[in-house]
């Protein structure tokens, strides 16, 4: 009896200590989400009379700058917040949640091409971090706690930002791992995404980021869920590969500081042609869940991104890869809906969301965060696509990781990965 009062009692201060924490850290990333989203939009209007093909490389001079401060709010952010959480114990230094922001919002705002998840994480998880520099919280935590804590940092900014108090929890937690989930992390982390949402809905809109048009589902056409699915699977892949592709290019280079520039030159002569290549692109995507367009002009617009997205992200811009991921994944099932919607816009969203869950799933392995964030974004009836869309780029796309390529010391992911391992095999 003693016995089990001492467990309940264990249980209870856990329960108590993480609710009111991963509330609080929540809290923080909600802020950082709106931050940055405000940022980005101040930023890209007073820089609508800059020359398009300049903006970029413009953008990335004051982030190259914002980088002599502090260098790890250099690239796509997450990588940084994989070593962090598997091989830090969560540790993120406190100055990254400021650089990583304006970073961020130097390169996007500029109309860098890039997403917003790799900032958020870094982010909200630097801003977890600052928990620890008060004495009488610090001493309630051990060093795994640090690690949890960092997770619901970012998982309340990601939450926020995507407008995703599920998916947000889920992400920070499924992109650690390639083939598992843990319950001590993803419970405070569900609950910390869950409170940066709130707190962003009640300072912004908390609607879903894409409008919908109505849709009753038709088991009919599930086939071709699966064909958008596969054909945003290949566009994945070719992103993957691209991406890749810079990041070497740019360790062979010279005067690697000053790489960002050179990417943002590119950048900005890839989006004077085709300018809907250039920033974050959610309009974008919002377009083609409603109107079909030609092929040419689809294929045309998805190199682009590619190309920009690497140019940019790739050559040490501050941005992430998942909206670049959701876009191809969007051209992808627009494309697709071109030869079988014939006018029916239900069909075609259907199709885009299913290659926007299959783009994500692809890109950055979490089969289960790709379902239950285009479920939020587009509803339940919409689900059957999104789960088909995850399951096949899950499967087409685990054999290529892109998330830790940035970082150097492979054997020291060996390490953490074996650490992993004996925590599902050791007995109680």
């Amino acid at each position: 009896m003693q016995r089990l009062r001492r467990e309940l009692a264990q249980v209870s201060i856990y329960i108590t200590k993480w609710c009111v924490v991963a509330s609080l850290v929540g809290v923080g990333g909600g802020l950082g989400a709106l931050a940055l989203r405000r940022g980005i939009a101040m930023v890209s209007g007073a820089t609508l009379a800059l020359p398009l093909g300049l903006s970029p490389a413009l953008g990335a001079c004051i982030a190259v700058l914002i980088y002599l401060w502090d260098p790890e709010a250099a690239g796509f952010g997450t990588d940084r917040y994989l070593t962090a959480v598997n091989l830090r114990y969560g540790h993120l230094e406190r100055k990254t949640a400021i650089s990583k922001l304006a970073a961020s919002v130097a390169t996007l705002g500029f109309r860098g091409s890039g997403g917003i998840e790799g900032p958020m994480a870094l982010v909200g998880g630097s801003v977890a971090n600052t928990i620890d520099r008060f004495p009488w919280i610090r001493r309630f935590f051990t060093v795994h706690d640090r690690r949890i804590l960092t997770v619901c940092g970012a998982a309340g900014a990601i939450g926020a930002a995507f407008h995703s108090p599920l998916a947000g929890g889920i992400f920070a937690v499924e992109v650690l791992y390639k083939s598992s989930l843990h319950y001590a992390d993803l419970f405070p982390a569900m609950l910390s995404a869950t409170m940066g949402f709130v707190v962003y809905s009640l300072l912004d809109s908390g609607d879903p980021l894409l409008t919908i048009p109505h849709y009753v589902p038709n088991p009919a056409f599930t086939p071709y869920f699966f064909l958008a699915a596969l054909v945003a699977a290949g566009a994945a892949m070719l992103f993957m590969k691209t991406f890749q592709f810079s990041v070497r290019t740019v360790r062979s280079l010279p005067f690697r500081r000053c790489t960002p520039i050179l990417g943002g030159l590119a950048t900005g002569a890839i989006i004077a042609t085709v300018p809907e290549s250039g920033g974050i692109g959610m309009e974008v995507i919002q377009d083609l869940v409603f109107t079909t367009h030609p092929l040419g002009w689809l294929a045309l617009l998805g190199l682009a991104k590619i190309a920009a997205t690497s140019f940019t992200v790739g050559f040490g811009g501050s941005g992430g890869l998942v909206i670049p991921a959701l876009f191809l994944g969007a051209l992808s099932g627009n494309a697709v809906g071109g030869f079988v919607a014939a006018g029916d816009t239900g069909l075609l969203a259907s199709l885009v969301i299913s290659g926007m869950s299959a783009a994500l799933a692809s890109v950055a392995s979490v089969p289960i965060t790709a379902a239950i964030l285009l479920v939020e974004m587009a509803g339940l009836r919409l689900a059957v696509p999104a789960t088909i869309g995850s399951v096949i780029g899950y499967i087409a796309g685990r054999g290529t990781v892109i998330y830790g390529i940035a970082v150097q010391s492979a054997p020291a992911f060996s390490r953490g990965h074996t650490m992993r391992e004996l925590d599902r095999t050791l007995e109680e």
